[in-house]
């Protein structure tokens, strides 16, 4: 019986404990901010495989305002995290080569690169769930010959342009370019077939009205071999 008497006691504390700083924090003005999870938004085309989730260290920063407060661990995450009252908190959660897309070369293809703005409140006595989905901020070209390379078509160059950058592919290759409003994209393919003719075929996307080039998307040229033409699919 006494140590009956004891366990109650020492549960009795615990739970005035509980009640205590439940009440500190609504006293306070202050609640709690819970990310649920970090997740890569799927890509428009998903036959080009991008890089799992579990392969980037994100970096996610908390901001009000204007002002960044700090930048979130993974051992901060995993536990809720108290904030005072607000209504103009921001999650930005982006991988570790955000920026390098303004960078690279015509000898570079690229990668994909990943960036989320998460705005959210938060309300006295309560607890704001996040779970973010970031998308690819880049958009890709790949290039698909595997229908006449070969048997057909012996010798090709091709090259992807968007803006001052020409990046050459190879068949299965993918190029990631940096995306801006109005942005668009030409591509040329110049082959030579079993009987020595050369043809040169080109095409663009993002220069008519109703045509725009989106991030997140993976644009594949194919070459068709029913119009001895390029496609465009996405």
């Amino acid at each position: 019986m006494i140590k009956k008497g004891i366990l109650y006691t020492i549960l009795s504390v615990f739970l005035l404990i509980s009640c205590q700083q439940e009440n500190d924090t609504v006293l306070s003005g202050e609640g709690f901010l819970s990310v649920g999870g970090i997740e890569i938004q799927s890509q428009t085309n998903t036959e080009v495989t991008s890089r799992a989730a579990d392969d980037i260290t994100w970096t996610v920063e908390l901001w009000k305002g204007e002002e960044m407060l700090r930048t979130l661990s993974a051992e901060d995450m995993q536990d809720k995290i108290e904030l005072a009252t607000a209504d103009d908190y921001m999650l930005k959660v982006y991988s570790p080569n955000y920026g390098t897309e303004k960078n690279w070369t015509n000898d570079e293809k690229g990668e994909p690169v990943y960036y989320k703005e998460v705005p959210f409140s938060v309300k006295k006595g309560e607890t704001t769930g996040l779970k973010v989905q970031v998308p690819m901020i880049t958009f890709a070209v790949s290039l698909d010959l595997s229908a006449v390379l070969g048997d057909w078509l012996q010798e090709y160059s091709f090259t992807v342009t968007s803006g001052e950058r020409v990046v050459s592919l190879a068949n299965g290759e993918t190029a990631y370019f940096a995306h801006s409003d109005g942005t668009s994209f030409s591509y040329q393919l110049s082959v030579t077939n079993l009987d020595s003719e050369e043809n040169v075929l080109k095409g663009e996307w993002g220069t008519e009205e109703n045509e725009t080039v989106t991030i997140n998307t993976v644009y594949m040229v194919v070459y068709n071999w029913s119009t001895q033409s390029l496609s465009l699919e996405k």
